[in-house]
């Protein structure tokens, strides 16, 4: 828990830091649209939406990788019933 927290601390410290050191104006210029604002925020905005972006391309992947988890624990359960019913088969009635 304190581990979490001091890395949480050092990396607050780190993007105040990187803010105060890095907030000249800076004009950003995309076809005819045009944009001036901090360097700052220019930087961490592009730095989100690739945090952002990575997560939506890996997405896929994880929900494939859920559904086959899924599919192997049900796999899981009936293969240990059999089992468990091969190792104790119903006692069979038998009347004479």
């Amino acid at each position: 828990m304190y581990s979490a927290l001091i890395t949480f601390l050092l990396l607050l410290f780190f993007v105040v830091a990187f803010s105060l050191q890095n907030s000249g104006p800076i004009i950003i210029n995309f076809f005819a649209w045009t944009f001036q604002g901090s360097l700052v925020v220019v930087l961490l905005t592009a730095l989100a939406l690739g945090v952002v972006l990575s997560v939506l391309a890996s997405l896929p992947s994880y929900i494939k990788k859920s559904r086959l988890i899924a599919q192997q624990q049900k796999t899981i359960t009936t293969l240990e019933r059999s089992v468990v019913e091969l190792k104790h088969p119903p006692a069979k009635n038998q009347s004479l």
